[in-house]
């Protein structure tokens, strides 16, 4: 019994040990490891990524690095990524940064300056620019421990579209692009959609039969949203609605 209490309380200590790293917005809002983020501008400060990278351990200090897990339609300029104090306006796939990792005290974070923003404007075709970045933690040799965080960065320009169909060819008809409370639309096939925020975040989805349908989107802020409708057979229409 004792043995197994033993093994129990170690256990315990090493998850606690591995769950030190935290990534939040500016507002304290977690990141949550799969998060993707879609911005329709790369106009720098308009573009910005910001993240704050915090300790949550009482007793142990942590090594924090950032790696450029992948990014597809961009050679990986004409971007920056900021650990501070350090600002890299170039990455490349697979490298980590800063070369150093960042080390945080117990209770303590990196302050909120750091950002990662996309001013590459692609080249007028291939979007979305992608960027994967994994935060993740080294102990003091440099071997990777604890939990990872990947987050997905998304560009694609404001009047571009990234659909081969319209609403027509999965015989959708929509009603209402700005909403006071409901978004109508009729639907001859199965259809779900998904609303997303400017900052990439799910606010809503909905799956609907044939016929009419009217959504209550009363509880969602005012603002824009990203509104993208797939059928059956995986073929998708985004559409910009506004919430009065």
């Amino acid at each position: 019994m004792i043995k197994q209490l033993s093994i129990l309380i170690c256990f315990f200590s090493i998850s606690i040990s591995f769950a030190q790293l935290s990534i939040t917005d500016i507002q304290g809002n977690p990141y949550q490891d799969g998060d993707v983020y879609n911005y329709d501008t790369n106009v720098f400060e308009d573009a910005k990524l910001k993240y704050v990278i915090s300790n949550t351990s009482n007793t142990d200090d942590i090594n924090v690095l950032i790696e450029v897990v992948s990014f597809s339609n961009t050679d990986g300029t004409n971007c920056q990524l900021c650990v501070q104090p350090l600002c890299f306006f170039s990455i490349n796939e697979g490298q980590s940064y800063p070369n150093n990792p960042i080390t945080l005290s117990p209770g303590t974070n990196n302050g909120p300056a750091d950002y990662f923003s996309n001013t590459n404007p692609g080249d007028g075709a291939n979007y979305p620019i992608e960027y994967v970045l994994r935060f993740y933690t080294v102990d003091d040799s440099g071997n990777e421990i604890g939990t990872d965080i990947t987050v997905t960065y998304l560009y694609t320009p404001e009047n571009f579209s990234t659909s081969d169909f319209s609403l027509e060819d999965l015989g959708i008809t929509l009603e209402n692009t700005v909403v006071s409370e409901n978004i109508s639309f009729s639907t001859n096939d199965e259809v779900s959609f998904t609303i997303f925020d400017f900052n990439g975040r799910q606010v809503k989805g909905y799956s609907a039969n044939p016929g009419q349908h009217q959504v209550n989107l009363s509880n969602l802020s005012s603002g824009h949203y990203i509104l993208i409708f797939e059928n059956n057979y995986s073929r998708k229409v985004q559409v910009r609605i506004q919430k009065k």
